[in-house]
């Protein structure tokens, strides 16, 4: 039932083999990279593996280790394909540049958004490429010569966009555009020519193989701050090391980070809190003196201690929450039931209002969720005098007016605000309920009425931001017992929501507001609302069940009895 980290990689079973990697472990196995590739497929098709050769000596290596296939990598890339012939058939010179580069040195199979460096005008080139293909087309920066390409294919999991940027180069040749980018290892080109050349002035592939993130130029951070983001992010992602002066740069700009976007502040730490190692990433933001001007409301967190079952202050609890929600929903939530876990994934994929799924947005609910405790925290004897006690009365509440001003300043969708606010306002209830002993249909139905309410359908992510919870509570080895009592609690209500719903949560109306107008001479006004919502909880726990039975529930409701009664 726990959440444990991936055990580490032993390359001696994997020699002279190439390995598919999600989240730190092994899900595919070949004697070539299209081999391992579609191993893991077959066991994750909807993630994007890394692969990576093992050498005789059990060394894993990010690259094929005896050369690059460069032409066979551009072959086996049908979009790039396509794009090349297109830009090759109107003259066009362009260079691949950024990310797709760095994941061609990774090993990574597919990729998706393809980046387009230009000495000629981006603009167009981005218009002519997306009228060959047919695919839509806009400006992303006139002022910088950049343009956009949406390309749709049908994949296996519905329809997916990809997005080809053309841009004019950043300075006078691509040199001084690479110098221009982020990171070393995101400063590389291929010269889209037969056959195609990798350009690397900047060491990007030094850098690649010593899994080290370094600044292109001294000036990276101080030219876009959303850079501290990224360059914490991708030291998680890839599980590579921020070199020292690199830190240095970060660590001197930290305070310019309110200077850029909301919308890009809250992009760049969604992508961070998604990583395989959340934990890390805010650690390190924390450890670089980030967070006062990025979220000053989780700094606060540092050194907030509490009393058991707790054994960790606020903050390294809520690091340890923030890698059991990873590590659960990367196992695919093995402490649901069988019969639960498609319906629960399917869930977590759904897209919110702003193209956010709930799975994306969990890990904010994560960090936040106890962002009220500095507020709140009271010390105080026990009974006896024999020991202090340490409580955060309503932090709850705290906590989520403190999630609300977050998200509002970094501009998220109202659905998105509401679903991590309500997971926030409820996150101790599945503990309540396992305390309390016994579940009742009413406490059940009563947790998803209020857990839905701003249409974000919030009781799922609430019962399972409790369990991370849970695990982030107690020392490796105790809390078996309140565990237990909790997993019974996960197991009844999503066993409600997902396979009772009509029965236990939203039951059919037996009864609906015209109905109560024509039977009871009822006028429309408040009382139809509160009467309907007080029937619809007797149909779920069960105490009505056929339409006579309604009608006789409503006429016997206080209220309706006075309001026949001509009584205020």
């Amino acid at each position: 039932m726990a959440a444990e980290n991936p055990d580490p990689i032993d390359p001696t079973l994997y020699l002279n083999r190439w390995i598919a990697l999600v989240r730190g472990r092994v899900v595919g196995v070949g004697l070539t990279k299209a081999q391992a590739y579609r191993a893991a497929m077959q066991v994750r098709a909807k993630d994007k593996p890394l692969l990576r050769f093992v050498d005789a000596e059990g060394q894993v290596k990010t690259v094929d280790p005896d050369q690059l296939d460069l032409p066979g990598w551009v072959a086996d890339q049908p979009l790039l394909s396509n794009v090349i012939k297109i830009l090759q058939t109107h003259q066009i010179e362009a260079f691949l540049v950024g990310g797709a580069v760095r994941d061609l040195l990774l090993g990574r199979e597919t990729i998706v958004d393809l980046d387009f460096a230009l000495p000629g005008n981006g603009l167009n080139a981005a218009k002519i490429v997306a009228n060959a293909m047919k695919a839509a087309y806009y400006p992303l920066d006139p002022e910088r010569g950049t343009g956009r390409v949406v390309y749709e294919i049908e994949g296996p999991h519905g329809v997916e966009k990809n997005h080809l940027d053309f841009a004019t180069f950043r300075g006078a040749d691509l040199r001084a555009d690479l110098t221009d980018r982020d990171f070393t290892i995101n400063a590389m080109a291929l010269r889209l020519s037969d056959p195609p050349e990798l350009i690397d002035p900047l060491q990007g592939q030094h850098d690649l193989r010593q899994k080290t993130i370094r600044v292109a130029a001294d000036s990276a951070f101080q030219d876009d701050p959303v850079r501290i983001l990224r360059a914490v992010r991708q030291a998680a992602q890839f599980e590579f090391d921020l070199e020292p002066h690199t830190q240095q740069l970060l660590q001197a700009a930290a305070a310019t980070m309110p200077t850029i976007s909301g919308e890009r502040q809250r992009d760049e730490l969604l992508k961070l809190l998604n990583t395989p190692r959340p934990g890390p990433a805010m650690q390190a933001l924390h450890q670089f003196e980030v967070l006062p001007h990025l979220l000053p409301e989780v700094a606060t967190l540092a050194g907030v201690t509490q009393s058991p079952p707790h054994h960790l202050d606020v903050w390294e609890h809520t690091l340890a929450a923030l890698t059991a929600w990873t590590n659960l929903a990367a196992a695919g939530f093995p402490n649901v039931a069988p019969e639960l876990r498609a319906a629960v994934q399917q869930y977590f994929d759904e897209a919110l209002a702003g193209e956010m799924t709930r799975r994306s947005l969990m890990p904010l609910a994560l960090l936040l969720h106890d962002s009220g405790k500095p507020l709140t925290r009271t010390e105080e004897l026990t009974p006896d005098g024999g020991s202090l006690r340490i409580r955060f009365l309503g932090h709850e509440q705290k906590s989520t007016e403190l999630a609300r001003a977050v998200m509002h300043r970094f501009h998220f969708s109202s659905q998105a605000i509401s679903f991590v606010t309500t997971v926030v306002a409820h996150h101790m209830r599945p503990l309540s309920l396992a305390q309390a002993g016994s579940l009742s249909r009413r406490a059940i139905y009563r947790f998803f009425r209020d857990s839905k309410r701003g249409g974000s359908a919030a009781g799922p992510a609430t019962v399972l931001h409790a369990w991370a919870d849970h695990l982030a509570t107690y020392p490796i080895g105790q809390g078996q017992q309140a565990g237990q009592a909790l997993s019974q609690v996960v197991d009844t209500l999503l066993t409600a929501f997902f396979a009772r719903q009509n029965e236990m949560i939203e039951p059919p109306p037996l009864l609906t507001g015209r109905d109560l107008i024509k039977m009871l001479a009822l006028s429309e006004g408040r009382l139809i609302g509160l009467l309907l919502n007080r029937l619809k909880e007797a149909q779920a726990v069960g105490q009505v069940t056929d339409q006579a039975e309604a009608l006789a529930f409503v006429e016997a409701d206080p209220d309706f009895v006075r309001h026949r009664a001509g009584q205020p």
